[in-house]
């Protein structure tokens, strides 16, 4: 990939950069914010878990000594609910505990400090390829959802999902094959809201229609099952 496509591809992309060395983080920003749609950087953990909070970066770049809470300590919180974010970790560590940790935690990469600006460039080209992959999921007939726009695309075309809309995909997605009952709906869905057996179903006739029913089979009085024919 040369750096025309890897700027296009970035350019619809965020990326919290955590690093308390003020001027190598400034060096880094500097570097991020010619291909990146938006950097936020911070010097801790503290300030960048509220920023993560507030803007859900796509890309996270974690020295893995900072002060107070550590970049492991942080990716590990991450990846407690958010596994599409990708993460690459800056280290002087290369030992095989690490790197074993680094796979637990689904890391796109660790660069060994200092890090030059070709590996950071071919760490984040990693990373834009593993968001292609994970932030679209094929609907099959013509259908895809695109957890980045948290909307269905097919012909071309963007449908917009609501929020109730968008948990009850991303529920299915991750329980593809598994009969879905009811009372699970209003448990994972809902929570401690109540809801009625009629607007359950009356929610999922109005994804149905936004996915394409193919997607969807009826147990009758029970639930549904998810299930993607490619």
């Amino acid at each position: 990939m040369n750096h025309k496509e890897f700027a296009k591809k970035m350019s619809t992309y965020t990326i919290l950069y955590i690093e308390d060395d003020k001027d190598v983080r400034e060096h880094i920003k500097e570097f991020l914010s010619r291909y990146s749609k938006g950097v936020y950087t911070c010097a801790t953990s503290e300030e960048g878990l509220d920023i993560y909070n507030l803007h859900k970066p796509d890309i996270l770049l974690l020295d893995i000594n900072l002060p107070g809470i550590s970049g492991m300590d942080f990716a590990m919180s991450i990846r407690e609910d958010d596994k599409q974010t990708r993460i690459l970790m800056l280290t002087a560590y290369t030992d095989t505990k690490f790197m074993l940790k680094a796979v637990e935690l689904e890391l796109s990469r660790y660069l060994v400090k200092p890090v030059t600006n070709d590996e950071l460039f071919l760490a984040l080209q990693k990373c834009t390829d593993e968001l292609e992959v994970t932030n679209i999921f094929n609907l099959g007939n013509g259908y895809s959802y695109s957890r980045k726009l948290t909307s269905i695309i097919s012909n071309n075309e963007k449908i917009a999902l609501r929020n109730k809309e968008i948990k009850l995909l991303e529920y299915f997605i991750a329980h593809e094959g598994d009969v879905i009952r009811y009372d699970m709906l209003e448990s994972e869905i809902w929570g401690s809201d109540a809801v009625s057996l009629d607007a359950i179903r009356s929610q999922m006739r109005n994804l149905r229609q936004k996915v394409g029913n193919s997607c969807f089979e009826n147990v009758v009085g029970i639930g549904y099952r998810f299930k993607v024919d490619m």
